[in-house]
């Protein structure tokens, strides 16, 4: 009889704790987004070190960047000081997993802002260096990082 009781109470308990690791699961994804987001920070950052202060300037093209095409060019204009295929990519992102492993899918979850050609340009403006897409977070929020290296929330791109 004792060992039923201990059993009953312990599935109470599991019941109750149960619900609380989706939570847990979020808070996580929400933590690795925004030091995914730390990290393309110190890559910009590290890239306007060594070219003037001048932000990274995506080139002109006749028929315009489609979505895959600019993530591969940011991702090989900023590999160089560090981030991954994987740092552009929030956990929350839900991903096809046909073009997951495809090296020609250049998926991201991140924007980073467009500025000019100009000299600590990106510092003189308070508006996020890069902004998470998809509102994966806390209902349509996003993850940003600010020209300090701070982070924040807001709507989404995608929301608006």
């Amino acid at each position: 009889m004792e060992l039923l009781l201990v059993i009953a109470i312990l599935a109470v308990m599991a019941s109750m704790v149960y619900p609380m690791f989706g939570y847990f699961r979020r808070r996580a994804q929400d933590a690795i987004c925004m030091t995914n987001l730390r990290s393309l920070h110190a890559a910009l950052s590290s890239y306007m070190g060594d070219n003037g202060q001048v932000w990274p300037q995506y080139p002109n093209s006749g028929d315009g960047p489609n979505e895959n095409t600019q993530a591969k060019w940011w991702y090989e204009t900023l590999k160089p000081y560090g981030p991954t295929r994987k740092t552009w990519l929030c956990p929350s992102h839900p991903v096809d997993s046909a073009t997951e492993n495809d090296p020609q899918n250049y998926d991201f979850s991140y924007i980073p802002t467009n500025f000019s050609a100009e000299a600590n340009i990106a510092y003189r403006w308070k508006q996020p260096w890069v902004i998470e897409f998809g509102g994966y977070h806390d209902g349509n929020m996003a993850n940003q990082v600010m020209p300090d290296g701070s982070l924040r929330k807001g709507l989404s791109p995608s929301a608006q």
